[in-house]
Parts: structure tokens; sequence; C-alpha cells
């Protein structure tokens, strides 16, 4: 399955397919062709519809569009003509940007957060996926979003683009965002909106095949709603919704502002410390259900270089504050996700991963190990905007081998790290780091870089592409004996096997501590790149498929880091390290 979809309704196999004047096709090398799509035998009445075609600034494809635009009903509660001319005021603040009228938010000045209440949710409303084990995965009764015309809230070349806003995460009781950055008094008009997807996982959601199934997917907008951020620096204005049918109630257009918002928006302000975590001291404010999830957002310490925010979901295991805690604290793993994951975003972490974070929610394939014995902490990449893809790269402003160091990003991390350990009673001498991909890397650089801080490392589908492989073997066994267990696919298309088996081969023989690879043929995905299950999931999806979650999360909590005493008395040091342990392959 290809795109762009063809006159006939299939999918193009490859890009080789695409036809010269397909305005899809084109978009990759030059602008959108007007008439690419039409034919003289225009069906597109009986076409499927437009999902962008009634949202506010319409579809951007125009009469080229492959999809019908000739039975959307106003019912959504947006009319064209309000979005035409919220498109023409976005043009308008992108030009004042361009000329440098208006600064592009890079810095936090001002943040908006939103809440939406659950009490009167219908019963026919659910986002409640079924697994594979028929059990269901609980992400709230639907999957919000706010989508709206500034930085960051899906506009795309002037248009609303409802695959580009910003999640509302489900906390068990409502949805509520993290913090959401914003020029001091930025006039912000936007909408909820209600997606419906079916049930997908990453090894479906590669390459093409991710456009073919987010094609399936159907937005719900609700009444166009607007707010302005605050005035002041540093200060917070929360949005709250405390009906949720009231959202969906109008059938014509309506414009919101919280002095005519009655029963639909109510708004309160606040310093940027009420809102964020650990911003009056050491402890949450509001710490998660034992057994629950719960989304924060966590300013890091000012450096020269600037300060870092970070979003971060945090997990208590079931027994934490009972009988059950351990008497020494808790072990912690951070796990730190792949690129262009997020918790809030389209390639949603609670919907389309094989993580821990998906895992915890519920699913039967969760590791007992990781659900009822680790504080699970879970950092969200901050996004660059240097890029246009919405994404980052951990510890780095840029790609890679062109990219700079972000000192400010790694000095959030270990302010974040500490300030979890110190108010959740964890022990300091059990946390391990695990990641996939680009996370993998993070978890990689981040042992390299606090030499003794992690207890143990669990690369899965690494790669590295920074200093010379020896440079990284160095740091990784000459001041520290770190355990490290590799995951990676034989067949992976995306982060070659041959780079990673080398550095298991060169930390072998320099480490005295216990360097474990394990591979495998990636049989379920289109690139080879979906190698999550294998160490994260403690029953396997298809037949013949590893699932090894448990021994690697019991792995990772029998593992202490040495204290610097121990350290010595152990030998440690650059040349005199002793054979390492037999590898489990």
């Amino acid at each position: 399955a290809g795109w762009p979809p063809r006159h006939d309704g299939g999918w193009y196999d490859d890009e080789s397919q695409w036809p010269a004047d397909d305005a899809v096709g084109a978009s990759f090398g030059g602008s959108f062709a007007s008439s690419a799509l039409s034919s003289p035998d225009d069906d597109r009445a009986s076409r499927p519809l437009c999902q962008f075609h009634g949202s506010p600034g319409g579809c951007w494809f125009g009469d080229s569009c492959w999809y019908s635009h000739g039975s959307w009903s106003p019912g959504h509660g947006v009319v064209a003509a309000a979005g035409a001319a919220m498109c023409a005021s976005v043009d308008d603040e992108a030009a004042r940007m361009a000329t440098g009228a208006v600064a592009a938010p890079r810095t936090p000045r001002s943040a908006l957060r939103f809440v939406v209440a659950a009490d009167d949710v219908p019963a026919n409303v659910s986002s409640r996926r079924r697994t594979g084990a028929g059990s269901c995965v609980d992400t709230g009764p639907a999957r919000l979003r706010i989508v709206g015309d500034a930085h960051g809230l899906g506009v795309w070349e002037g248009h609303w683009d409802p695959a580009l806003g910003v999640d509302l995460i489900w906390d068990g009781t409502q949805w509520a965002s993290m913090l959401v950055d914003m020029p001091v008094g930025l006039e912000l008009t936007f909408c909820i909106v209600q997606v419906e997807q079916p049930e997908s996982h990453p090894g479906v959601l590669q390459g093409m095949r991710r456009i073919a199934v987010h094609e399936s997917r159907t937005f719900r907008w609700s009444v166009l709603l607007g707010v302005k951020a605050p005035e002041q620096e540093d200060e917070v204005l929360e949005v709250f919704f405390p009906s949720f049918v009231a959202l969906w109630e109008y059938t014509e257009y309506e414009y919101v502002v919280p002095e005519r918002a009655g029963r639909i928006m109510l708004t309160r302000q606040g310093h940027r410390k009420d809102f964020v975590a650990f911003g009056h001291g050491p402890s949450l404010p509001t710490m998660p259900s034992p057994g629950r999830q719960r989304c924060y957002t966590f300013d890091g310490p000012r450096t020269r270089d600037g300060a870092a925010s970070l979003g971060f979901c945090l997990y208590l295991p079931p027994g934490y504050g009972s009988e059950e805690a351990p008497l020494d604290g808790w072990p912690m793993v951070l796990f730190l996700h792949s690129m262009h994951a997020r918790f809030d975003g389209d390639m949603n972490l609670f919907y389309e991963s094989d993580t821990p974070v998906r895992l915890l929610q519920g699913d039967p394939a969760c590791p007992r190990a990781l659900r009822e014995r680790f504080v699970v902490l879970s950092p969200q990449c901050p996004t660059d905007p240097d890029r246009h893809d919405g994404g980052g790269i951990w510890l780095r402003n840029g790609w890679y081998e062109v990219s700079t160091y972000a000192p400010e990003m790694e000095a959030a991390m270990k302010a974040l790290v500490l300030s979890v350990a110190g108010a959740c009673g964890v022990d300091s001498s059990r946390i391990s780091v695990t990641g996939s991909s680009m996370g993998a890397y993070a978890a990689l650089e981040l042992s390299a870089r606090w030499p003794g801080f992690f207890s143990a490392c669990a690369p899965v589908a690494a790669h590295y592409d920074l200093d010379p492989i020896e440079a990284l073997v160095d740091r990784l066994s000459g001041p520290q004996r770190l355990p490290l267990w590799f995951f990676h696919a034989e067949n992976d298309n995306v982060c070659p096997y041959a780079p990673i088996e080398a550095l298991v081969e060169e930390l072998r023989q320099r480490s005295c501590a216990e360097v474990r690879l394990t591979t495998f043929w990636d049989t379920w995905s289109n690139q080879g790149h979906c190698a999550d299950r294998v160490p994260y999931w403690a029953t396997p999806q298809l037949p013949g498929q590893a699932a090894l979650g448990e021994e690697l999360f019991a792995w990772l909590a029998a593992h202490r880091r040495l204290r610097s005493a121990e350290f010595r008395d152990a030998g440690v040091s650059r040349g005199d390290a002793a054979p390492p342990t037999a590898p489990a392959e």
C-alpha cells in the first residue's frame, strides 16, 4: 500500500509509480498542481468524504483533492467562511514572523493548559481499544486534541491540519494537556477535535503504510473557541471545559470566547510555578494514583545556553505507599522514546506503540516485573524549532552528524531524574535506563556522560552517529562498570545491525561488566525496525516471536550500581578490566 491514492481508489506500490503530475507527489519537489487529480469524468462526489474540507481553513488541495467535497455537512460547528477568514489571519501572522515583526516561539513566554471534564460523556463514546488478547487498553472514553491557529497547534501552510494538533491526555478522570507554550498576548482560535482511529501498532505504521492506516480516521470538530494567552511572561492560562457534550451541541457557526462561554468554557490564570512539576519544591502537587500514569511539565534549570522544558509521564507501581514498598526504595527505569513519538502528538505513545508507556495502561502483554516493581519515568523529547517535521533529537539541536549538543536538555534530564527519584522514594542505586531507536542512542549517550549513575542499560534498535565507536566504548567501559543488554533485529533497515554488532564486540573486549546481545529477525514490519515488542512485551504477538519483557525487567531490577568505595575495591580502571561474564545470546 503506497501513498498517494490512485484515481481508481487503489494505492501505488512504491514511489516509482507516482504520476509525474500527481499533486501529492509534486509536493515532494515543488508546489501543488491545481489540476493534478482532476479528470474529465470526475466522480469525486461518490468518493469518501475529505477529512479536511470541513476544518477551519479548509482543504489545502482545493479542487485537486481526490476526496469528495460535495456532501460535507456543517454539523461540526464551523462554516467555510469563518475558516477562510481564520486562514487569512494565519497567513498574516506567518508573514509578520518572516519579516521579524513577530518572533517565532523559541523559548517559553506564556502558556496554556487545556482540561476537559468527563462527567457527562455518553456511554456510546469510547476509544478503548481491543488488544490481540481481547482485553481493553484504557485510553479514556475518547481521544481528544487541540487544533488551532498558533505555532505547534496544527497550522500547516496556512491551513488547519487535524493530524498536527496537540493531544489531551486521559488521566483516569479527565483529559488534560501538558503546558503549551505561547507568545505573550497571542489571540488563539481553536477547536477541540475528537479523533476516531482503529487499533494499530508500529508494525503497520512504518513507511507508506502509516499514511494508508491513517486514511481510515475521522475527525469530529467542536464549536469554534477563542482565548488570549497571558500578557505576562511565565503566566499560564488554564482553559477548563466542564461539559463534554456541550462542545458538540452547536450545528451552525459559533465563536466562543470566555466572556460568552457560559457553561462551555471557564478559565483561570496563575504563575507557571503553580502548573509545573516541582514548581514549589521537592514534591509533586498531585501524585499519580498507584498503578496509573500521569503526565506533567517540568522546567529544567537555567544554564548559559538557556533552559529546557520537558513533558514527562510518571508511573507508580500498585504497591506504592503500602506495606509492600521496599525498605530501601523502589527501583526506577528511565524510558526514552524514539523519534517523532510523543505523548501529545499524532504518533502517540499511548495509542501507537509497543513501549512501556502503552503497556502500563493495562495491556495484558505488560510484564508483571515492569508493572509491579518499578517507578517508570518517561520524558518527552522537546521539539526543535529549527526542524520542520515537528520532531526533535534527544540531547541535540539539528540532525545527528550536523547537529550541535544541547547542554540545557541534558541539564533538564538530570534534574528531572533526580527530582522524581527524591519525590518518589527511589533507591538511587537502582536507576536503570532503556530506550528505543533514537531513545537507545540517548540511553547510550547519557550512560557515557554520567559514569556510575545508572545501574544497567538496555538499548533497543540502537544507533550511534556521533563520536567514533572507540570513544563511546572507552566512556562506557573505562570509568564505570555498566551492565548492558542490547536488542536488535538483524534485518533492521533503519538502524543497521552491523554497527551495533561491532559495538558489542568492542564492549565485550573492554568492559568488566556483563554485555548481552539478543538478535532476532523482524517479520512483522516492513523495515525491520519494530523491535520494541521483543524486549518489552511479556507475551508474543505472533507465532515464533520472542517476548522477553519479564526477563528484561527482572534483570534491570536485579542490578545495583557500585558506590564509590565498591567501585574502587572492584579494581575497575582503564586497562585492567577483567573478562566479562558470558553473554546471553
